[in-house]
């Protein structure tokens, strides 16, 4: 088992040893930045159990639901990217043509297989959620018996979590041999976003804020129940911590963290004997899979051809190319499932917020919750430009090459790629405002408004996509959402989101004079007008100058760039 680890162990060493340009101050962003992020995890935690603390009767019981539902929202992230990176482990991985055809034990390639995915797959969550459980320890009080108990709780329950992935993956691949893994992921995908859809609608949040849909406080606590039960290993782990912080007894401890120790040995046992059985034979059928062909059929050709018939030549051969490999690669339909689902229940929550039955003015505070939409839009936008537009450029490959020398040039080949994901999302982020704006009956100004912005802080969030794929590009990787995870996906994130931070302040505001007029009926005043005016040309000026410079940096850097 050391022998296939020793590669990953080395691989891991030589990225912190590395010490190429610019390494020291990309390793003290991502540290300033993980602290920073890790502090405000911690404080909104804090705060929050500092506030059940001093509720009398319900406090303690609502913070262990509160860690019930962490649990469980860890348990659901875990086992869907155990897996997906038990599909790339186990079947992708370039290595694994040469460990197959050399003699080697069925068990270390399983176990090393294992540990490999459940690291990948887990050690961003349980980083970050550190945080949390040190902000319980703090507000209970908790001695160092409670934080020697955290190693003991969360290594079998990443453990479950990798069995059970590393189950459904290898029954994946098994039951679906005659398509390629992409599109087992696909199918996995759709599976996943309906699971997901259906347990968020039964726990029907919108209750959670009406108090008038509850009869009596014991009907509270029992909705607030819903999502739990002591069959899933969740609830087991969230016992265990439980049992220490709100002084429960010790035997609720012992059997809990036994029940989670032995249910991970137990799996890991079963795991490995169902390996054994069919992994070779899955594997090799995973080889010879067919490949769907869905841009062979003449209607796409016809249709890519009336589409693209206005373009350039050159440009259109670009676009066309990309257009075809997007419907070709299925794990990124399966994306657009993923989006397709946080839309509609993002829209639905908008649509059943009970503002009606809030002190504040019903006009208000429709207002006020469309104008904060608009940072939430740019948000949304954002994270599916990381998961689209970014890796746009790192997508060509080992064969950047042949676009640096063809006619189109490295300047028309950003500007396709430009246009490409701009339509994209600006289609997508004006349905998502006029929708939320519909939802929330706002009036006229708000809704030109909120459709103004956002399109152009789409320019922007676009430009900044495209912009930092091509200053960071990672053309050697061995799955597409690899490439958004690197240094140059950190910078484009925490631009885009201080972009969107900056377009909001500045928008807040000439948007709080023009309806406090509308409220009050008195007139704007010139002072206020010159404000307006100001306020409104520092955002287009800000708008342009994000749409332009980092197209312009990322030019100037892939020019530069000689090595793929």
């Amino acid at each position: 088992m050391l022998n296939f680890l020793y590669p990953k162990l080395l691989q891991i060493k030589n990225r912190i040893t590395f010490k190429g340009e610019g390494s020291y101050t990309k390793l003290l962003l991502l540290v300033v930045f993980g602290l920073l992020f890790w502090a405000g995890i911690f404080i909104v935690f804090y705060r929050v159990l500092h506030y059940f603390q001093g509720i009398d009767v319900f406090g303690d019981f609502l913070a262990s639901k509160l860690l019930s539902m962490v649990f469980l929202t860890f348990f659901s992230i875990l086992i869907f990217s155990n897996v997906i990176t038990a599909i790339s482990t186990f079947f992708m991985s370039e290595e694994l043509q040469l460990i197959i055809s050399s003699p080697f034990e069925p068990s270390d390639l399983y176990f090393s297989k294992v540990i490999e995915t459940v690291f990948n797959s887990s050690w961003m969550v349980i980083l970050f959620s550190l945080p949390v459980f040190f902000s319980y320890g703090i507000i209970y009080d908790q001695s160092g018996y409670y934080y020697l108990a955290l190693p003991g709780t969360i290594l079998p329950f990443i453990f479950i979590c990798g069995a059970l992935g590393g189950g459904i993956a290898l029954t994946l691949v098994m039951v679906f041999p005659a398509r390629r893994l992409k599109d087992v992921l696909f199918i996995l995908t759709i599976f996943f976003i309906i699971l997901f859809y259906v347990l968020f609608r039964m726990l029907r949040p919108e209750r959670l804020v009406d108090p008038d849909t509850f009869f009596t406080v014991i009907d509270y606590l029992s909705s607030l129940r819903a999502p739990t039960s002591p069959l899933l290993p969740s609830q087991w782990a969230s016992d265990v911590l439980s049992s220490l912080l709100f002084q429960r007894s010790d035997s609720e401890f012992g059997f809990n963290i036994l029940l989670l120790w032995s249910t991970a040995l137990a799996l890991l046992v079963l795991l490995n004997w169902f390996f054994n059985r069919v992994y070779f034979e899955t594997w090799s059928k995973s080889q010879e899979a067919r490949t769907l062909r869905v841009t062979r059929q003449p209607i796409f050709n016809r249709l890519f051809s009336v589409v693209l018939s206005p373009l350039p030549r050159s440009a259109r051969a670009i676009i066309d190319k990309d257009l075809r490999s997007f419907f070709r690669d299925t794990s990124q339909w399966s994306q657009l499932f993923i989006l397709g689902s946080i839309v509609l229940i993002y829209l639905y929550n908008i649509s059943v917020l009970p503002m009606e039955k809030n002190p504040m003015p019903t006009v208000y505070l429709q207002n006020i919750i469309s104008f904060l939409n608009l940072g939430l839009t740019g948000f949304v936008i954002c994270a599916v430009a990381v998961r689209f537009a970014y890796p746009a450029v790192s997508l060509e490959g080992e064969s950047f090459w042949i676009v640096k020398s063809s006619p189109l040039g490295l300047k028309g080949f950003l500007w396709s790629k430009f246009w490409v994901n701009f339509l994209f999302l600006v289609v997508l982020a004006e349905i998502l405002i006029i929708c939320s704006n519909y939802f929330l009956n706002v009036g006229g100004f708000m809704m030109l408004l909120s459709a103004v912005t956002v399109f152009f802080m789409t320019f922007g969030i676009t430009s900044l996509s495209i912009g930092c794929g091509a200053v960071y590009p990672r053309f050697r990787v061995e799955n597409i959402s690899q490439i958004p995870t690197g240094f140059g996906g950190l910078v484009y994130m925490i631009l885009s989101v201080v972009f969107i931070a900056l377009i909001v302040i500045i928008e807040a505001r000439p948007v709080y004079f023009v309806l406090m007029s509308k409220f009050s009926g008195i007139p704007l005043h010139g002072f206020q007008l010159i404000q307006i005016y100001a306020y409104f040309s520092l955002v287009l000026i800000l708008n342009i100058a994000v749409f332009l410079l980092p197209m312009h940096i990322g030019l100037k850097k892939l020019s530069a760039f000689e090595n793929i």
